[in-house]
């Protein structure tokens, strides 16, 4: 028998009819089932074509934008320009309802402030996951209005401006004083204070969460240690060469509140949150940072405790303990000071207050170098609104700049906010509609709030598909004829003869959401924004710099921040220590 008669009878009963039927079913099945996996479009809704070929869809574009960028914002705003369409989808996990994109001012001012059928999306939930039961991550039921009832006087004015603005004026006098100090050092030169922003932030939070139960500071030890540099040591150089200046640990009470925003940042980041921050919780150096934060938290409630028990009711912490037994007596029971959730929901308002603010004030230093002219108008509007300050050779206090109605101010801080807004998140709760398109039950919906209707001109939308309660609201549009994309305060200010007014409902504007889930701590983060900035302008001339070091590249986590702030500083003989 040769080798050819016994290799065919194999082969031909590979190949015989039944197997070649049976793997052409197979192949016919996998590709039907792969089409059947493909991302699934909504009808009516404008969609990349090509992301509908790929099981992966739009999420390879979106990983590689956000890899070079670090601005998911920006991605979703070339979307939805790259669509026209005031409305769009893309599909980011596999298998599951696509996102949807919204860049229309008006209909999302109606879905965040007006509309039931919205709601917080899990995707940010997830995405916040390492904050626990802080209330930014709840849904809108008795857990949120619970963790909201404990902090219902925290915002009110006679707080604020009683405990709150004062520790926040003390604050911004270190800052300016590091400034001064690093200024000095780097002889001319730029450096790098966008870590200095953040810091005062965290301490004006830990003062507004514990007062002086927790005496450790942020800036404190930055001075201390700044001070003591030996001049000689830092680097000639060029002229525009920047100093980068090394840091003082930070107390070890202080790292949690500190560390927490760069793990959102991550768990952001990533394909799927969740998942992540599962694997993360079994890591020791996980374990150890949360370890330590609740260390830290239980220590300064049982102080809190005693304070309020002793009569002493000044911190957000002893406010928040009162309303606890308040509620506890309330309803016939032992208050719970013990429970994890108001450990969680310390932290998560520290660490989201902090986060944002600090990345605020580090645009606002951006923009004010970048454009010269805001920066001298509004310097100009600071000494003529406080005279006393100014012949005194001396800074303002916090009760003068309380008072003081500076229109200016308030524009160059709500200009900043219009540009530099995230990203807000809802969840459609049932089956509804947006601008006509029907939206299922479980849509994460991105209103996009960095695009069309916010720094360009608004795309057309027919208003008969507006909802009911869009149509009947006041449309809040603004001249679209100017560059939209421009830094520009006197978008925000209306004139009456010689007079000025402040304008905050003149143009569209998300940079702290709207409607009940609005960001709880917007007043105190304008008391910080508005004190700390003034001290810095009252005292320092903040100069041109590079061009490499400037730009608007920003990077999206709890909030957008600058991914660079650089400030070249010449002090002015205004204000005194």
């Amino acid at each position: 028998m040769t080798l050819y008669d016994t290799i065919m009878p194999i082969g031909s009963n590979l190949l015989s009819p039944k197997i070649c039927s049976a793997l052409a079913f197979v192949g016919v099945a996998l590709y039907g089932l792969y089409q059947w996996l493909l991302p699934k479009p909504l009808p009516g809704i404008a969609y990349n074509a090509e992301a509908t070929k790929s099981l992966f869809g739009d999420a390879p574009e979106m990983l590689r934008s956000f890899h070079v960028s670090k601005d998911f914002g920006a991605w979703c705003a070339h979307q939805v320009e790259k669509m026209r369409s005031p409305i769009c989808q893309v599909f980011i996990y596999p298998f599951s309802k696509p996102w949807i994109l919204v860049a229309d001012f008006r209909e999302s001012q109606d879905i965040l402030m007006r509309r039931k059928d919205f709601d917080r999306s899990t995707w940010v939930s997830d995405a916040m996951g390492a904050l626990g039961d802080f209330h930014a991550r709840m849904k809108t039921n008795q857990d949120w209005k619970r963790n909201r009832r404990w902090m219902q006087d925290l915002m009110t004015p006679s707080f604020l401006n009683t405990f709150v603005g004062p520790a926040v004026h003390s604050k911004g006098l270190e800052l300016v004083k590091l400034f001064e100090i690093k200024m000095n050092l780097a002889k001319g030169k730029p450096f790098n204070v966008r870590t200095d922003f953040e810091y005062a932030s965290v301490d004006c939070m830990t003062d507004f969460a514990f007062g002086q139960n927790l005496p450790d500071t942020t800036i404190g030890p930055q001075i201390e240690f700044t001070s003591q540099m030996d001049p000689s040591n830092v680097p000639d150089g060029k002229p525009d060469e920047p100093v980068f200046f090394p840091e003082a640990p930070l107390h070890h009470s202080l790292v949690p509140f500190h560390d927490a925003p760069h793990l959102v940042e991550k768990t952001l980041a990533t394909v799927s949150p969740r998942l992540s921050l599962w694997w993360w919780k079994k890591q020791s150096w996980f374990q150890k940072v949360f370890s330590h934060k609740n260390q830290v938290l239980r220590a300064q409630i049982e102080k809190a405790v005693q304070d309020y028990r002793a009569g002493e009711v000044k911190t957000a912490a002893e406010h928040m303990m009162m309303r606890e037994a308040a509620y506890a007596e309330k309803h016939d029971r032992e208050p719970d000071f013990e429970t994890h959730v108001l450990i969680d929901e310390i932290f998560g308002v520290i660490v989201a207050g902090h986060h944002t603010t600090g990345g605020a004030m580090g645009w606002i230093a951006k923009y004010l170098t970048g454009h010269p002219a805001v920066q001298s108008k509004l310097r100009s509007a600071l000494y003529t609104s406080l005279p006393k300050a100014v012949s005194e050779k001396r800074f303002p206090t916090f009760d003068e700049l309380r008072r003081a109605r500076i229109p200016y101010l308030d524009a160059v801080i709500e200009e900043m906010l219009r540009l530099t807004a995230v990203t807000v998140t809802r969840e459609a709760l049932y089956d509804t509609q947006i601008l006509g398109q029907h939206i299922p039950k479980g849509s994460t919906v991105f209103l996009v709030s960095n695009g069309p209707g916010f720094l360009s001109p608004s795309l057309p939308v027919d208003d008969a598909k507006r909802s009911p309660t869009s149509m009947a609201a006041k449309d809040r549009s603004w001249d679209e004829t100017k560059d939209l994309r421009l830094y520009d305060p006197e978008r925000w200010l209306v004139y009456h003869g010689d007079s000025v007014e402040f304008d905050g409902a003149s143009g569209p504007q998300l940079g702290f959401g709207a409607g009940t889930r609005g960001c709880w701590g917007k007043r105190m983060a304008y008391i910080e924004m508005r004190h700390i900035l003034s001290l810095v302008v009252w005292n320092f001339e903040l100069l041109e710099i590079p061009e490499e070091l400037g730009g608007y590249a920003a990077e999206e986590g709890i909030a957008r921040r600058p991914q660079r702030c650089f400030v070249k500083l010449r002090k002015l003989d205004v204000g005194q220590w």
